[in-house]
């Protein structure tokens, strides 16, 4: 350890406003260098003695308790730092001192927080922070205190157990609800917290489920169907939007928030992807052009997108209709886009950059052959 520790002092500086009153700070002296760090407690200097805020000020008890609550932390992050044998600077004690969770055992808490910073500082979409808050709720019921001391293996082991018997989730589910935690954690050793992510070790299984897609043959029925004209306009609106997706490959969020000013010369989407933060150029296709029609203004979207659920039951419905046996949601036009590409002999580094991909890998595991495809590629045998 070194011989020479961080101390820290509560004083008073600036300059003295018209009532008579002074702000108050930390000083932090780290190797004799010094830095003030502003509370925003405003007392008058004659009421001010060795920490002691005078009963003459009408909100001593307040200020009191602010100026404890300050000083009791900034030595305790001090404390800390030299039991741990680590090298505290300005800039690390001002990141754990604006910590409002510092101090705090409670993982609950901590979860809170940062999902609230999430929010605060726009890094996740609103359907991330509702994924996080509703696996928050999931593990509430699992137990409803949690410390950062009662999470380790044996703890995941038991709610990994809990969700899958209790609340009936498959394997992927199960994983995803995990992730979760484990990306909690893992903020909480960026912000120094904890030291480690106790379930580092935690290994993540998942089973690849079955990605439906649509064939070529049923996209070109369904395209029959949207200019036909002969069902509801409801239903009308989302095979066109559906569709759009097939010729696109973008997910629902980013057809839903797409506006008429990301079409560029009138042969590409540029936009930036809602999940990934991925720019991507996209050129369309005539019957992606087909679908657009026509916008009024700049800023207007270019579909009027349901919410996930209704758009889901239609096509629940829309394919009952048209005679496709198969379980479609939204996300499946994705897919489909993928593996028709595929098909056609586009390369995957392609498709890749259009879906907006990091990874090929992934693409891979989003593309598969259609039969007929396959059909025709063992024929070459005759």
């Amino acid at each position: 350890m070194s011989n020479i520790f961080p101390t820290v002092k509560l004083v008073q500086k600036d300059y003295t406003r018209k009532d008579g009153k002074r702000n108050t700070f930390i000083r932090l002296t780290i190797n004799r260098r010094v830095k003030y760090f502003a509370l925003n407690v405003f007392v008058r200097t004659d009421h001010l003695k060795k920490r002691k805020v005078s009963k003459l000020d009408p909100d001593f008890k307040d200020k009191q308790s602010l100026l404890n609550y300050y000083f009791i932390k900034a030595e305790k992050i001090l404390l800390d730092f030299r039991l741990q044998d680590k090298h505290l600077g300005f800039e690390v004690f001002d990141q754990n001192f604006n910590n409002t969770f510092y101090g705090s055992d409670s993982f609950y808490d901590f979860y809170e927080q940062t999902v609230e910073k999430f929010k605060t500082h726009k890094t996740h979409s609103n359907n991330t922070i509702k994924a996080y808050n509703s696996q928050l709720i999931k593990l509430k019921e699992f137990r409803s205190k949690v410390t950062f001391r009662d999470i380790d293996m044996a703890f995941i082991n038991s709610y990994v157990s809990f969700i899958k018997n209790q609340k009936g989730n498959n394997q992927n589910t199960i994983t995803k609800s995990v992730t979760y935690i484990l990306s909690i954690l893992n903020k909480a050793v960026e912000q120094g917290v904890i030291n480690e992510n106790p379930i580092k070790r935690y290994k993540k299984k998942q089973i690849r489920g079955n990605r439906e897609f649509l064939t070529m043959r049923e996209v070109n029925r369904l395209e029959r169907v949207y200019y036909e004209k002969a069902l509801k306009p409801n239903i009308l609106n989302v095979i066109r939007y559906f569709l759009f997706s097939c010729y696109t490959g973008l997910r629902y969020q980013d057809v839903k928030v797409i506006r008429f000013r990301d079409i560029q010369n009138s042969n590409y989407i540029s936009v930036q992807m809602t999940k990934t933060k991925e720019f991507v150029s996209i050129p369309l296709i005539q019957k992606a052009k087909d679908l657009i029609g026509k916008g009024y203004f700049e800023n207007q979207a270019i579909f009027k997108v349901m919410s996930n659920q209704p758009t889901n039951r239609y096509l629940k419905e829309i394919m009952q209709d048209v005679g496709i046996n198969k379980t479609i949601t939204f996300h499946c036009a994705r897919h489909t886009f993928a593996t028709l590409s595929k098909s056609m002999g586009i390369e995957y580094d392609v498709i890749s950059k259009i879906l907006g991909h990091t990874d090929i890998k992934t693409t891979k595991i989003y593309t598969k052959y259609e039969l007929s495809h396959l059909e025709d590629e063992m024929n070459k045998w005759e």
